[in-house]
């Protein structure tokens, strides 16, 4: 699979947040997950990485408290 890098227009700081924009889409991203400093009209970039292991931890953790709940 191809990898690419997602690029993103800071378009606008609203409500503690900051919208970007690419490819006539909007991405809302709470203002403190942002580098101090950027400003509108600033491109920012990105990469997203599947986090199995934190997924597997959380699910553990929810089938103890639930069968600690369940009393099983």
């Amino acid at each position: 699979m191809e990898h690419k890098n997602l690029s993103w227009i800071v378009e606008k700081f609203e409500n503690g947040s900051v919208v970007l924009k690419a490819d006539g889409e909007r991405l809302r991203v709470p203002r403190t997950q942002i580098p101090k400093g950027i400003k509108e009209g600033d491109i920012v970039t990105a990469e997203f990485y599947l986090l199995k292991d934190e997924k597997k931890r959380k699910d553990n953790l929810a089938r103890a408290i639930l069968e600690e709940i369940l009393n099983t």
